[in-house]
């Protein structure tokens, strides 16, 4: 396949990796930067609440053992 390649496709190839945009990381655009982040979730903390539920049922099963 690589015998189909021009000079100019190497060069893309190349210098593709060192793409810099802006404090998005990890060489992403601003555009997939912003996809990819955390987004507002409209019924509040509801991986904190699920954790906080585990752990008194977790708790609360341990001193009932004992």
């Amino acid at each position: 396949m690589e015998e189909h390649f021009d000079e100019y496709e190497h060069w893309n190839f190349d210098y593709e990796k060192h793409m810099f945009s802006g404090r998005s990381g990890k060489g992403r655009s601003k555009k997939e930067a912003s996809q990819n982040t955390n987004h507002h979730d409209v019924s509040g903390h509801t991986r904190k609440l699920a954790t906080k539920f585990v752990n008194t049922y977790h708790r609360r099963n341990r001193t009932e053992s004992k």
